[in-house]
């Protein structure tokens, strides 16, 4: 008998990602799943498009204050009451897009590999040869993350490689056996309420004894500019310091704080190096915005 597969999805708004992601589940040759969305606090009616167009998704409210972690937390909390430790949560992103034999690749790559969590490749949706995430090597003392090989074009990656190891996982597709949860607890939404606490939660799991890998044939076509606030695409040092403080961004101090005191040997010293790290890239693309437009004008 197929094992469960609980797949968990947080929504705040942007129905039309939801509703092509949901289309894309319905065709799954991995018929034992069950899709639960946690809508937290939506304006644009995703609770009742989602019950008319897909009657089977369990639909969960929240109160418009669970940001990822808290939506994603009680989605897995309901998954709990129902699974065993021979099922599965799926993590997963409204803004992704999968394939037929999406689910079927991600538990046949458990099944090779465990005792492990399994991630997902991702290409972007508008040019799918192009890989954006698959797998990554942290270092814990220079706060630098890498690819885990150098190869981005997707035919080449799954030409070479079946599976790939990575230090930290992503949410955005992320496979994870029921037992975890039960030897590790939920994700961290006290420290991670919105960024990291995929991060976090993957790295515990190491702790834990358990692998992390990337499932090459397991793909989720992403929304890759979908994110939250960013200075990459309007460098300017208002957008720089919003994104040292607001909840909404990975640059967050306190959340960077949080991930280096936990995960990092250097704890505090971590925190510096990796806001010296934020602070340059940044200054990068203003000079590079500020010399364009001087060569312009």
């Amino acid at each position: 008998m197929e094992r469960k597969i609980f797949i968990v999805i947080p929504v705040y708004n942007n129905i039309e990602y939801t509703l092509r992601c949901l289309a894309t589940l319905e065709k799954q040759e991995y018929a034992n799943y069950q899709t639960i969305v946690v809508n937290d606090g939506s304006s644009d009616n995703t609770t009742e498009k989602v019950n008319a167009e897909y009657p089977n998704v369990v639909v969960l409210e929240g109160d418009g204050n669970l940001w990822w972690t808290g939506a994603t937390n009680m989605g897995i909390e309901h998954a709990l009451k129902q699974a065993t430790e021979s099922d599965f949560v799926l993590a997963l992103n409204n803004d992704l897009e999968v394939k037929e034999d999406y689910l079927t690749e991600l538990v046949q790559a458990y099944d090779q590999n465990k005792p492990c969590l399994i991630g997902s490749i991702s290409v972007h949706l508008n040019n799918p040869e192009h890989v954006a995430f698959l797998g990554e090597k942290w270092n814990p003392y220079t706060a630098k993350g890498r690819p885990t090989i150098s190869e981005n074009r997707y035919n080449k990656v799954v030409q070479k490689y079946t599976y790939l190891p990575s230090d930290a996982l992503p949410g955005r597709g992320m496979l994870i056996p029921v037992e975890v949860f039960n030897k590790i607890g939920l994700f961290d939404f006290d420290r991670f309420p919105q960024y990291l606490a995929d991060y976090d939660f993957s790295r515990r799991a190491i702790y834990a004894g358990y692998k992390l890998q990337v499932a090459t044939k397991a793909i989720v076509m992403s929304v890759v500019e979908n994110t939250g606030v960013s200075y990459i695409m309007n460098p300017t040092w208002k957008t720089f310091l919003t994104s040292l403080k607001s909840i909404k961004s990975p640059n967050r101090l306190v959340t960077r704080y949080h991930y280096g005191m936990i995960h990092s040997p250097l704890r505090f010293g971590y925190v510096i190096i990796k806001t010296l790290r934020v602070t340059v890239s940044f200054l990068r693309a203003w000079v590079l915005k500020n010399t364009k437009f001087a060569v312009q004008h």
